[in-house]
C-alpha cells in the first residue's frame, strides 16, 4: 500500500510543470517524505539536513543494498549495487523530471 502512495506522490509531481512544482514545495503542508520513491524493493530516499553534495540513498529493508549516488549524475559515490538494480535507478533518474523532483525535494529538505 505504502509503495502505491509513493508511486502516486511520484506521478503527481512528474505531472506538474517546473512552476507548479515549485510553488507545491514551497507550501509547509505539502512538503514530501524522505523516501522519494520505492521500485521493488530499492527505496530512493534524501534525508532532511544532509551533508554535499546533494545525493540520494538507495537501500532495501535488510541494507542488502546501503548505495549513495550524485543527483547531479547520478554517479555511485558510495555502496555497492547489482548491474541490474543499477539499470532501475538509472531509467528512475533519467525519467522525466527524475533528476528536477531530486533536486528540488534536496533543495526543500536541505539548507546547507
Amino acid at each position: 500500500m505504502e509503495e502505491i502512495i509513493l508511486k502516486d506522490l511520484l506521478l503527481y509531481y512528474l505531472g506538474l510543470d517546473d512552476e507548479s512544482i515549485e510553488i507545491h514545495l514551497k507550501e509547509i503542508y505539502t512538503a514530501t517524505k524522505e523516501r522519494v520513491k520505492t521500485i521493488n524493493d530499492l527505496q530512493v530516499i534524501i534525508y532532511s539536513n544532509d551533508h554535499n553534495p546533494p545525493h540520494f540513498h538507495v537501500k532495501t529493508k535488510n541494507l542488502n543494498i546501503d548505495a549513495k549516488f550524485r543527483i547531479e549524475d547520478c554517479e555511485l559515490i558510495s555502496g555497492e549495487i547489482s548491474s541490474k538494480d543499477l539499470k532501475k535507478i538509472k531509467a528512475f533518474y533519467l525519467s522525466p523530471k527524475g533528476k528536477k523532483v531530486l533536486e528540488m525535494i534536496w533543495s526543500k529538505k536541505n539548507l546547507n
